[in-house]
């Protein structure tokens, strides 16, 4: 899960371009970073390192390099560690080719004892260097960087995005995918490769989004899309499509991280998930009521907000439906035939277990594939038969926030639809609602400041508050490195119980309603054995030793406002620990290896 971008340009010098696409794609990973520009004399310059782009920057002065035509890539790695040598770009023996690459090759082994016995000498770990030096070997052939591309598609085995510099080809970049995204940016006067439209949008907004086993040639004067058999595609399909986000959301504007801008965005993005076309939602929720069983499946905390999208369909909808972390999903393929539809859940529709989810469930003739995603042109959406857009914008954080309220949002409303009731009711009024749970942020402050080392924090709930719990816990590993669980209300006496020792912080979700006489017991429980008890809750108990208080709502809204308290409170104790929220250790925002 790495990020992408190379720029080729008819008037100006594309160093401090690519700088900046890399900075946009940093939630892809930030282990490493490098450039490789064609300079004026022929000849391609690397300069890469292990470290943030920022800091890269500054040591090797990258705005200074020349050249028109460029590629360059922030790392997560996979294959070899950290280090100088495992940076991309890589470079071919000669020096002919130089390549970025997100994905992962399964046979490169092999690949690199077979051109090491023809002579080639590798200078990293890594898989990604023997697409190098596979396009050297075949380019030497006949000077053809188009079929020098084919050659090494054909022959790797496994996931890639990979875009190649050629040292005699001034003016001309070439890239391929499989399974990892690839877009290709149409500026009047710039061209781009990356793997997020993010990484180019500040110079166009107009895309083409690649499709699997598909080459682009790309020049200043446009682009050219082969498959892998080498036949030209009809250049009238592929028109370059307009990207509906706005490039002011890109900036933090006057806040200290992107995470807390984004979970401050959420009063309007509650709105905009709403926003649907009512054609499209009244045929999706047809499409599901006809289903003799829903498979919903996810990963991360998509696949929280389809636990809680399942809870709704099994109780009001009345349907048979499973949720399938992406990464099972073979297991549940037995299950899978011409009557059941898949619904999927994704920020960034790109994630690599989901894809394969949804390609294996199209093998076995699913009655249909539905998805809920932010990205218009992502992976997922083109493999869909039925998409509802997020509208959230860019979410650059890397832990998901306002991508996770919006999909509760568009759940909603195709269960509403399917129900043909009214839960979520005037929409502007929600969005005062958040306001509310985000006025919770000084107290979530000052509990950051008073826990923040806790070794252990446990949340709880019951029912359909559940899968809240599930994911205020996730916030905060993801964000703050503290142990974290999220737990059944209900099942703390089978076990939970002896974890919890004197000064252990549990926050214990309690809205009205059913259940809450329940939840309060259970509270009680832990509280007798030592825990401090954080409630979230519309009204405070003797039991709470705080009390975060969060407005009433009608049950299908309830989640946004319980989760917002909790992302807060991950992201303070992130900073209060000194911790990165943007960019939280060893994770990456697009999961786009398996």
């Amino acid at each position: 899960m790495c990020g992408i971008i190379a720029a080729v340009s008819s008037e100006e010098e594309v160093a401090s371009i690519l700088l900046e696409g890399l900075k946009r794609e940093e939630y892809r990973g930030y282990d490493s970073a490098g450039v490789a520009l064609l300079n004026g004399k022929g000849a391609i310059v690397v300069r890469k390192d292990a470290g943030r782009v920022g800091q890269l920057e500054q040591r090797y002065n990258f705005a200074e390099l020349g050249g028109r035509v460029g590629i360059a890539h922030t790392r997560w790695a996979t294959h070899g560690g950290v280090s100088q040598k495992n940076s991309h770009p890589h470079l071919s023996c000669k020096g002919l080719v130089a390549i970025v690459h997100n994905g992962i090759i399964e046979n490169y082994l092999d690949l690199r004892k077979e051109l090491q016995s023809r002579g080639h000498a590798f200078t990293s770990q890594t898989d990604s260097e023997v697409i190098a030096h596979l396009m050297e070997e075949e380019y030497e052939k006949d000077r053809d960087p188009v079929r020098a591309t084919v050659a090494a598609a054909k022959v790797i085995r496994g996931q890639y995005a990979f875009v190649a510099l050629f040292s005699d080809r001034p003016g001309l970049l070439v890239g391929a995918r499989y399974d990892a995204p690839l877009v290709v940016g149409m500026g009047e006067k710039t061209k781009f490769l990356a793997s997020d439209v993010l990484a180019f949008l500040a110079h166009t907004d107009m895309a083409i989004f690649l499709d699997n086993k598909e080459i682009v040639e790309l020049t200043t004067e446009g682009a050219r899309i082969f498959t892998l058999k080498g036949k030209e595609l009809d250049a009238r399909s592929r028109k370059a499509t307009r990207v509906a986000w706005e490039l002011g959301s890109l900036s933090k504007e006057s806040y200290a991280h992107y995470t807390l801008k984004e979970i401050h965005e959420q009063p309007n993005s509650v709105q905009s998930a709403l926003a649907q076309d009512p054609e499209i939602v009244s045929a999706v929720a047809d499409r599901l009521k006809s289903a003799k069983s829903v498979v919903l499946t996810a990963s991360g905390s998509s696949y929280h907000a389809a636990l809680l999208m399942r809870i709704r369909l099994a109780a009001e909808a009345k349907m048979r439906c499973e949720v399938v972390l992406s990464g099972d999903f073979e297991r549940e393929l037995p299950f899978i035939d011409d009557e059941t539809v898949v619904v999927a859940l994704s920020q960034s529709g790109e994630t690599a277990d989901l894809l394969e989810a949804v390609k294996k469930a199209k093998s076995r003739k699913v009655g249909g594939v539905v998805s809920l995603v932010n990205a218009a042109g992502s992976s997922l959406a083109r493999q869909s038969d039925q998409t509802l857009l997020l509208n959230c914008g860019p979410e650059v954080g890397v832990a998901a926030t306002k991508s996770f309220t919006a999909q509760v949002m568009v759940g909603n409303l195709i269960i509403d639809k399917m129900t043909g009731k009214d839960t979520i009711g005037n929409p502007y009024k929600l969005g005062t609602l958040v306001e509310k749970a985000l006025a919770t942020e000084q107290m979530m402050s000052r509990l950051a400041h008073e826990y923040r080392d806790r070794a252990d924090f446990y949340f709880i709930a019951r029912g359909g508050h559940y899968p809240i719990a599930q994911e205020g816990a996730l916030k905060l590993k993801e964000l703050s490195y503290i142990h974290a669980e999220g737990m059944s209300a209900g099942e703390l006496k089978h076990g939970t119980l002896a974890l919890i020792e004197k000064g252990t912080p549990v926050v214990v979700i309690a809205p009205n309603g059913h259940g809450y006489d329940d939840t309060i017991s259970n509270a009680q429980e832990l509280a007798a054995r030592g825990a401090e008890i954080i409630g979230v809750a519309q009204k405070t108990h003797p039991v709470f030793t705080h009390t975060v208080r969060i407005p009433a709502s009608n049950g299908s809204f309830a989640p946004v406002l319980e989760v917002v308290p909790l992302q807060l409170l991950a992201y303070f104790m992130a900073t209060e620990r000194k911790n990165d929220p943007d960019h939280p250790r060893n994770l990456a925002k697009s999961v786009t290896v398996k």
